[in-house]
């Protein structure tokens, strides 16, 4: 088996037939499509079973425990010796899977490809086209080429292996900017790439909309994990990634109030205006003022 694609799937009745048939459609023979209903109540379940005598189609249903645990549960059954995900509102471009497995068959020292993508929010549509390049450094990726604001696992494509020893963390939010830099610690060669696209459907009921503080708590903890890390701070654009690192705090401490979820130290960066009020007010004062001058506007 060459590609595995997982499909997690919860109350999705009205776009799960146009994701998993433009999955479908791809035009690589040696796929399977893993769909994992994860307790849904609209009838998402009933619409999975119409696929279960399909070709390379596997139907899981199992009690919900959220996005991470059907992602791990379609790991545990996957054969490929790729593996990519896709979410069953979003869908894919005719011919992609096709285009991009000719490059990673092209080139076996990729260990993670990622793709372009469109963004549709009901009310605008963006397309993120990425360059064509190779990352033997897979921290310049993270840093230079900012993939942390594009860190989400469906418009990428793995080699199964690498979730060998990584699962998805359950009862997490933001899972994706947990797990991607554990996968860059285990890769060796990313690639990016211009073929596309993986269309992203802005979902208002999704994790994104719907984030409270608990949630954005835990994207800020995945990137208090990535700066661990303390030789990453050498790396060209790791002042811009600081810069969105203490946004993501302001945010939070803006929705809880809460002043032990204050917890990003503060490093000597000063290339934005608030990493230069970050080194006159330090991080707590600069927390509450944010929060006082948003609860004010």
């Amino acid at each position: 088996m060459l590609l595995s694609v997982i499909i997690p799937v919860y109350n999705v009745a009205h776009t799960l037939e146009r994701c998993v048939q433009s999955v479908l459609a791809q035009d690589v023979p040696d796929i399977e499509i893993i769909l994992v209903d994860d307790g849904s109540k609209d009838g998402s379940a009933v619409l999975c079973d119409t696929y279960r005598n399909t070709k390379n189609v596997t139907v899981i249903h199992q009690a919900n425990a959220g996005l991470s645990a059907a992602r791990n549960t379609g790991l545990t059954v996957a054969q490929g010796r790729y593996v990519t995900f896709v979410d069953s509102d979003d869908y894919l471009d005719a011919d992609l899977y096709a285009s991009l497995m000719k490059v990673l068959q092209a080139d076996d020292d990729i260990d993670l490809l990622e793709y372009s993508f469109v963004r549709d929010d009901g009310k605008s549509v963006e397309t993120h086209t990425l360059h064509d390049k190779c990352y033997h450094d897979v921290w310049r990726y993270w840093f230079e080429a900012k993939a942390y604001l594009h860190g989400f696992a469906c418009n990428k494509i793995f080699k199964r292996t690498l979730f060998d020893t990584i699962q998805f963390p359950v009862g997490r939010k933001f899972e994706d900017v947990f797990v991607l830099p554990q996968l860059l610690g285990k890769v060796s060669c990313v690639r990016t790439t211009p073929i596309g696209f993986y269309q992203y459907t802005y979902n208002k009921n999704g994790i994104t909309a719907r984030a409270q503080g608990n949630e954005w708590k835990d994207l800020l903890q995945a990137h208090l994990n990535v700066l661990e890390n303390t030789s990453l701070q050498a790396c060209e654009g790791f002042g811009a990634y600081y810069a969105h690192v203490l946004n993501v705090q302001l945010h939070t401490y803006e929705l809880t109030g809460d002043v032990n979820d204050i917890q990003l130290p503060t490093l000597p960066f000063y290339g934005t205006l608030k990493l230069k009020l970050l080194r006159l007010f330090g991080m707590r004062r600069l927390c509450m003022l944010h929060r006082c001058l948003h609860q004010m506007l």
